[in-house]
């Protein structure tokens, strides 16, 4: 099983080629991202800062892959897409609806597929933890920490974990996955962009 996780940046590409920050695809940059996602030849492609549900669609088109978009909780501009490819069973929950402890919806987008592969199940859960970008006093630390919590509360094991947690490795996010049993397969190999 091959599962790919991406924040597609909108598809404007980074930095963007409309020369300002949109949340809206540059043909360029969707087109490359399109094909770079074909070469990686996934069964499973995890997207975050998706913009629409036409453009998830229209990802899923090109690759031939089934698709589910989810707006953003809080920030509907922040979607999310979970691709799969044709002949696997799944459902997908979005969850991203769903109240945490600090009683707002996810900021971003928190969806869980339930992947059926031979007598066994296994859950995907796409994520895209808040940042600082909107955080009091620029620290969405405790955001994060309660959208997890969240997110733990609604999945069983055996699951796996992709998409943009807005932390470092060193950060309570991590230890928080760590201490539930998640591991990283790339430590080491994280390449931070800024």
């Amino acid at each position: 099983m091959v599962i790919w996780t991406h924040n597609a940046y909108w598809f404007q590409g980074a930095p963007s080629l409309w020369r300002e920050e949109r949340q809206e695809p540059h043909p360029e940059a969707l087109k490359a991202l399109i094909d770079l996602y074909r070469s990686l030849d996934a069964d499973v492609l995890c997207l975050q800062e998706v913009p629409t549900e036409q453009v998830a669609q229209q990802v899923g088109d090109d690759l031939g892959m089934s698709v589910t978009f989810a707006a953003g909780g809080e920030r509907t501009m922040y979607g999310g897409a979970i691709l799969w490819r044709e002949g696997l069973a799944a459902q997908v929950q979005d969850l991203s609806q769903m109240p945490t402890s600090l009683g707002c919806r996810f900021e971003r987008i928190c969806m869980v597929m339930t992947l059926n592969v031979d007598d066994s199940s296994v859950d995907i859960c796409n994520v895209h933890l808040s940042s600082n970008r909107f955080a009091p006093q620029s620290n969405g630390e405790p955001v994060r920490l309660a959208e997890l919590e969240t997110l733990f509360a609604q999945i069983e094991a055996p699951s796996i974990i992709a998409g943009d947690f807005n932390a470092r490795p060193d950060s309570t996010v991590y230890e928080m996955m760590r201490s539930r049993g998640y591991e990283d397969p790339h430590t080491g190999m994280v390449q931070e962009i800024d």
